[in-house]
């Protein structure tokens, strides 16, 4: 194989630094959203009456989070992985197999690395399925902008249809005599485990030893493993929608780009204003499992799974305009770097946090409330884009982009920066 391509790292005058700016604001907006998921138990997370914390402050930025933050960046980062998808594709001298060969190799070992992060690190990893749906994914590659499009908007629908069925019939069943009554007495028995188990995290995660924390992290992460196949097709669709925006040169001139991410995001955010004021309601006023069988919920799940796409859309676009017009460029060029390093940073911010939250660290897991998080988030990330900026100013790549680079060549890749370049 002719390897003078494939194996050499992107050029600079190739990158678009558009993407990478998105992807470290992106980058931010999944450390905030995923500093409670580290610090607290993810059952208590589930609604207000569940949350460790209920006053004024704690409420109102669980609100926020809802509103602003959950559920909107991963679309965002989703995106660009489909995006990426397209760049990819785009390596010349080879032809699409032998792409396509490489792409599912990288795939592969980020799908080891995923492992190794959900299991050793934190239930909540998201490599696994991004290198499962990347797998999909390639399937696309010589699909016509139609069937792509087609495509996306059938995946986003799969998961709506199956809760909206799901919820339909524990509706009809709740008027089955005898039914009805088993129903309400396994809702109980669950929330009676759903309390055992948030204490029993809160108890193991602070005092623990690792053994006993991975024990627990494993549990977790087989009840996230079947969540996968709501999670998948969704994710497939944004796939699918970066792959089809970048087919269509959005990003390629950003001028003429801003247009129709001008016009995606008139669209965009009445759905995204609706939706989510939806989403943060029933947030707010649910109750327990039982609201989990109600019709509100499937309205509600519809809620997120629409309005944080759609609240992406019109974040990427207000992004991309503040990117274009140069404001606070020195910021921007800085953020831009941290999104280069997307991967080792999104790694780094979970070593980062279960040093600080679990037994093994500084054992505060529990202890540090969601607007006390939410500033310790900023603090990380910060810190991430002072030394994203200074490690690139010496290095072509993050260190385990670079690992994953020299893997998936089966090469040992550059990594520092020739000297007069630096």
């Amino acid at each position: 194989m002719n390897s003078s391509t494939l194996i050499n790292p992107v050029a600079q005058s190739r990158r678009k630094g558009i993407l990478d700016f998105l992807r470290g604001v992106a980058l931010l907006g999944i450390l905030l959203v995923n500093m409670a998921f580290f610090s607290t138990p993810i059952f208590s997370l589930l609604s207000m009456e569940a949350a460790l914390w209920d006053d004024l402050p704690n409420r109102l930025t669980r609100g926020v989070t809802w509103f602003f933050l959950e559920g909107k960046f991963y679309p965002m980062f989703s995106l660009l992985f489909g995006t990426g998808f397209y760049f990819y594709l785009q390596k010349g001298g080879e032809t699409i197999g032998r792409v396509l060969a490489i792409w599912r190799m990288r795939l592969l070992y980020l799908l080891i690395f995923g492992l190794l992060h959900a299991l050793l690190l934190w239930y909540g990893d998201i490599l696994v399925a991004y290198s499962l749906t990347g797998f999909a994914l390639a399937w696309f590659a010589r699909s016509s902008d139609k069937t792509v499009l087609v495509s996306a908007v059938l995946f986003l629908l799969f998961p709506l249809v199956a809760i909206t069925a799901l919820v339909g019939i524990m509706q009809l069943a709740m008027h089955v005599p005898g039914v009805s009554e088993e129903i309400t007495a396994s809702t109980e028995a669950q929330e009676q485990q759903i309390e055992f188990f948030t204490q029993k995290a809160l108890a193991t995660y602070s005092t623990g030893s690792y053994g006993e924390i991975f024990r627990m992290r494993l549990m977790e992460y087989s009840q996230a493993v079947f969540q996968l196949v709501f999670l998948i097709p969704p994710l497939l669709a944004l796939f699918l929608t970066g792959f089809y925006l970048a087919r269509k040169k959005v990003f390629h001139d950003l001028e003429k780009g801003l247009k129709v991410l001008k016009k995606l995001f008139l669209w965009a955010l009445p759905v995204a204003l609706i939706m989510n004021i939806m989403y943060v309601w029933f947030m707010m006023q649910s109750g327990g499992m039982s609201d989990f069988f109600n019709w509100s919920f499937a309205v509600v799940f519809a809620g997120i799974m629409i309005g944080g796409p759609a609240m992406a859309m019109v974040y990427i676009y207000v992004l991309a305009l503040i990117y274009h017009k140069g404001v606070c460029k020195p910021l921007t060029s800085m953020i831009a770097k941290t999104g280069r390093m997307a991967f080792t940073n999104y790694l780094t911010q979970t070593i980062i946090c279960t040093t600080i939250f679990y037994a093994y660290g500084l054992g505060l897991y529990g202890q540090v409330n969601y607007w006390q998080g939410m500033l310790l988030a900023l603090v990380i990330f910060a810190v991430q884009v002072v030394w994203s900026h200074y490690w690139l100013h010496y290095f072509r790549f993050g260190p385990l982009e670079w690992l994953w680079r020299s893997l998936t060549y089966k090469q040992i890749q550059p990594l520092k920066r020739p000297k007069e370049s630096s």
